[in-house]
């Protein structure tokens, strides 16, 4: 699995790219940061949730990667969110669906992406593990311990992933806002 590094760094990039689409609405804050932000961050992480069932049990990888790694749970979960905003906020289902749903979901293709044993993707349709064909991280591997080499080369490559990722979404900011839009 990745480290929360290239998580939160792929919920910052769902987030900048989306407050453009962000509907007209004043957006509260949670402490000095936008709740957007705290959203994409959130759901971001929210898959890993399964991982404290594995550290309070002692068996780490009989938890993790899982049910909560599933692109069905996470509809349901950004379903049910985007339905709670509406709901408190009378509008924006769409903007909150999508916010989360882009964050929960992007965390599972990551994880499909690392060196691992897979995701359970279509749970609980099918319990069969998922890999992409192509590996972008090598992730943690919690089974050589908590102090391992292995686990600085992920933060250092994870690293360079944030910082490109990063840069990248800046970039295509900036492009947007130099380019003038055409009209019809």
């Amino acid at each position: 699995m990745p480290s929360p590094i290239a998580h939160m760094a792929a919920g910052y990039a769902i987030y900048y790219l989306s407050r453009s689409r962000q509907p007209q609405m004043k957006v509260a804050s949670i402490g000095p940061l936008p709740t957007p932000l705290v959203v994409a961050a959130g759901f971001s992480l929210l898959p890993d949730v399964d991982s404290l069932a594995g550290l309070i049990m002692g068996n780490f990888g009989r938890y993790h990667n899982n049910a909560t790694h599933s692109l069905v749970v996470g509809l349901g979960v950004a379903l049910i969110f985007a339905a709670m905003m509406e709901w408190r906020e009378k509008r924006s289902f769409r903007y909150w669906f999508m916010l989360a749903w882009l964050s929960y979901e992007m965390h599972v293709l990551m994880d499909s992406a690392t060196i691992s044993r897979g995701v359970m993707a279509l749970w609980p349709f099918m319990a069969d593990r998922y890999l992409l064909p192509f590996r972008l991280f090598y992730g943690f591997h919690w089974s050589q311990g908590w102090f391992s080499l292995s686990h600085l080369w992920t933060f250092l490559t994870e690293g360079v992933f944030a910082i490109v990722l990063l840069v990248i979404v800046h970039l295509l900011q900036r492009q947007k806002t130099l380019t003038p839009e055409r009209g019809n």
